[in-house]
């Protein structure tokens, strides 16, 4: 077992089911929210886990860029786990604390979870199409089925099946929640035409100004964006973008909060509507201005 491997399998079981019974179990307390639907939304990005080596920076880092505010929870092995809620009281996502392995790896990132009809049967399509399994399928409780693969271009992305319905589809979208997923890849329509194939998506084009991309639709919504790495020398990767309300206020604010700004809004790139910034621990994310 590589140590990528190692370290979303030592995390995948015990974060995701900590994340879930969390969000989705009643609450009485104010500011926990997130309304399900039993209607599949296959092809959807249904959460979101923060993986790093310093919670405590993470913290000071999001909470004043996206207005986050932090719930500290256990993880069902005693492990800690941060929730993560937006301005607006509705759960974005959570924090697991993972040490890196040493050497220059870091290994800190945002893993989010691409929704399919069934894992199993798309952990076989991705090991069949070049990919590798990351984390193996398990069932979390009554929860859902979940697994890590890295797919056949390189990049990691978590899959769920849920036994208990699914996030709704909001009706807007606030600062500090999750405003789209991309993919920057080696074949973006290679690519696309593998996740349409794991969760039962269609494909369509899209020209923007930085060139065409494929975009996997289901229900008649896009879900997610494909698109060509700008550069070989990046890693494929799935790319996390938040909202906020004005992406070059926003960026200019990330390295005083201990992040870095890779990519600053510019209106030759999509009318200035999206940055790319790393945070203090070294994970990539995405601002795109609230719609």
């Amino acid at each position: 077992m590589n140590r990528t491997r190692f370290f979303l399998s030592a995390t995948l079981a015990t974060a995701s089911l900590a994340v879930l019974l969390a969000a989705c179990a009643p609450q009485s307390g104010p500011g926990r929210e997130l309304a399900l639907t039993d209607e599949p939304k296959y092809g959807k990005f249904v959460w979101h886990d923060l993986m790093t080596d310093d919670v405590s920076a993470a913290k000071a880092f999001y909470g004043p860029l996206l207005g986050w505010s932090f719930e500290d929870a256990q993880r069902p092995n005693g492990g800690p786990y941060t929730l993560i809620v937006s301005s607006t009281g509705n759960v974005v996502g959570g924090i697991v604390e993972v040490a890196d392995p040493g050497g220059a790896a870091d290994y800190s990132r945002w893993l989010g979870y691409y929704a399919v009809p069934d894992v199993d049967a798309a952990v076989t399509a991705t090991t069949e199409a070049g990919g590798e399994v990351v984390a193996f399928a398990r069932d979390l409780g009554r929860i859902a089925r979940v697994a890590a693969v890295r797919d056949p271009n390189g990049a990691v992305v978590g899959l769920i099946t849920s036994k208990m319905g699914y996030p709704i589809d909001p009706l807007a979208i606030d600062r500090g929640e999750v405003a789209w997923n991309e993919l920057l890849t080696e074949d973006s329509a290679e690519a696309a035409a593998f996740y349409a194939g794991l969760s039962g998506s269609s494909v369509r084009e899209a020209e923007g100004t930085d060139g065409e991309r494929q975009m996997l639709r289901n229900e008649g919504r896009d879900r997610a964006g494909v698109l060509q790495r700008p550069s070989p020398d990046l890693d494929p990767l799935w790319l996390t973008f938040f909202a906020v309300p004005d992406p070059a206020a926003a960026a200019d604010s990330v390295a005083g909060l201990g992040g870095q700004v890779l990519l600053a809004p510019s209106q030759a790139l999509r009318g200035g509507e999206i940055a790319v910034v790393t945070d203090p621990t070294g994970a990539v994310l995405g601002l795109r201005r609230q719609r």
